[in-house]
């Protein structure tokens, strides 16, 4: 029968939520001496050194080299998260100043979702992310092409539920006016009805051949194809990337550029925040926890919200591993309460307050859109 693993003694966490919140807030290495100077509990520094050695053999510490402090591993951060930290819930302040920036600032859906970033990236001073609800599947009622120039063309999507999106693609070489008028009768003839993010998956060997005589090049079709692609049922809000680039270890560190790289692919950042939110909890996913390479870099506590009919969005605090997850975890339901409220009502009046946390005139930075 295997035996269980053996698990740090209290003054051994002690130590290891030392070594953690240290290097949280400085970046460094923690060695033995800084260690035991900020350690609530008396012992030598023989002692500190030897529950630092014993914390490195299970696993949950790190040395860079023989000489250097200690870091927090994966499994470091995870033991802390769910059986030494305690939470830091926001001060009354700080809730009352989010709640009046929702109430002061929105006026439509998407400013909620922008809003809730910058709230989030300024109480943590990191990146936020926010992911709108899923968007409800639309069924293309027309879908008429029209020549901006011989080389640009106007794509409008009108669809059954009233919905109109113009769509401005650049063509690799000139059409006619007739050419795209054939385009348009024959993406009608085999889209009308269906969902309009089926457009991007029209053949085009088969659009040509029905084309006849006034066939486009490929090309055309192509770009034609990936402009009509280009619908998305979410919408991503970024802000406090600002923060990461202010890092004093960024230029020097792989991991922290690995973050701002992830945070700008949008189809990899979709991918990791949906493979990481489960159910109605706070989820946190540390370093390799996150199943793409992408992301395993990366400290990541996210959340779902709901809208009005009950579909899900997500707000997630993206940082290095070493977030403050102490402060994040109430951080991110903060706002994604937040969130839920103010997208489940139409009645979003707006009022004022005179709150606001220390942190409220730091630099920040909307990513997109």
């Amino acid at each position: 029968m295997r035996q269980p693993a053996p698990r740090p003694t209290p003054r051994q966490e002690r130590v290891l939520s030392v070594v953690i919140t240290e290097h949280i807030r400085t970046g460094e290495p923690v060695g033995s001496v800084t260690t035991r100077q900020r350690i609530e509990v008396q012992a030598s520094s023989a002692t500190i050194r030897n529950d630092m050695a014993v914390l490195t053999r299970m696993g949950l510490l790190g040395q860079p080299h023989t000489s250097a402090g200690r870091l927090p591993t994966d499994q470091g951060y995870r033991y802390f998260v769910e059986h030494v930290m305690d939470e830091e819930p926001l001060g009354l302040r700080e809730a009352a100043w989010v709640k009046g920036e929702f109430r002061r600032r929105v006026a439509n859906p998407a400013d909620v979702l922008r809003e809730g970033a910058r709230l989030l990236s300024t109480l943590l001073r990191c990146p936020a992310v926010v992911v709108s609800p899923r968007q409800p599947r639309r069924a293309l009622e027309h879908l008429h092409a029209s020549p901006v120039s011989s080389r640009n063309v106007l794509l409008v999507c009108v669809t059954a539920d009233g919905h109109v999106e113009n769509r401005l693609v650049e063509l690799p070489v000139p059409v006619t006016s007739r050419q795209l008028e054939r385009i348009g009768e024959i993406l009608n003839e085999r889209f009308a009805g269906a969902e309009v993010g089926a457009l991007g998956r029209m053949d085009i060997r088969e659009i040509r051949k029905e084309m006849g005589d006034l066939a486009l090049p490929p090309a055309v079709l192509e770009a034609i194809r990936k402009g009509l692609a280009q619908e998305h049922d979410q919408d991503i809000y970024i802000d406090g990337v600002i923060y990461v680039l202010q890092d004093p270890h960024f230029g020097r560190g792989q991991e922290l550029q690995a973050i701002v790289e992830a945070l700008y692919q949008e189809r990899l950042l979709r991918e990791l925040l949906a493979s990481v939110v489960e159910g109605d909890e706070v989820c946190v996913r540390i370093g390799a926890e996150n199943r793409l390479p992408a992301g395993q870099a990366c400290g990541i506590v996210a959340r779902t919200y709901v809208n009005a009919s009950g579909a899900r969005g997500v707000v997630a605090a993206f940082g290095p591993k070493r977030l403050p997850y102490w402060r994040a975890i109430p951080a991110v339901t903060c706002v994604a309460e937040e969130l839920s409220e103010h997208l489940g009502t139409a009645d979003r009046r707006p009022q004022t307050t005179d709150l606001g946390p220390e942190a409220d005139d730091t630099p920040r930075r909307r990513v997109w859109s």
